[in-house]
């Protein structure tokens, strides 16, 4: 299993076959944390937890500079690999990880991650609650675009 950290660029690549608890025990040692809620004590693994939508991470609008995900490989439907090299999430092209995480394995499975982790016990910034609708109905239009990827990717 995989579990390494890099301190300066505060990520951990981590196996999707991990436990959230074996990785908070990981960093733990370090004195980081995934500051995911409920992931000491998860047996949820990291591919399961991402593809379900890394339920108990703190809300990415209160810092809309930070990511949770940097970078990932994955296996596609059909079978291939996408590697998505980590970078800050401003400094790429179209947001593939989007494609992943939450969408139910939809399209890919998670194998490996590269996660943002955070020092135990430093304040972290919070530009204060969306106001917008965080969850707005998906289009006819984008079910259709959603649905052709996954055909596509099948090979159908």
């Amino acid at each position: 299993m995989t579990l390494s950290l890099d301190k300066t660029s505060l990520l951990a690549r981590i196996d999707g076959a991990a436990t959230l608890s074996e990785v908070e025990s990981f960093l733990a040692v370090e004195g980081f944390t995934l500051d995911v809620e409920g992931a000491a004590g998860s047996t949820e693994r990291v591919a399961d937890w991402l593809a379900s939508g890394a339920r108990g991470a703190r809300d990415a609008w209160l810092d809309p500079a930070d990511h949770l995900v940097a970078g990932l490989d994955a296996r596609l439907l059909d079978g291939r690999e996408l590697v998505i090299r980590p970078a800050p999430r401003r400094s790429v092209g179209p947001d593939l990880i989007a494609m992943i995480v939450g969408m139910g394995g939809r399209f890919a499975t998670v194998e490996r991650a590269w996660l943002r982790v955070h020092p135990k016990g430093v304040t972290r910034p919070n530009v204060g609650a969306l106001g917008a609708d965080r969850n707005p109905a998906v289009t006819e239009e984008e079910t259709s675009l959603l649905e052709l990827i996954r055909t596509t990717l099948q090979g159908a």
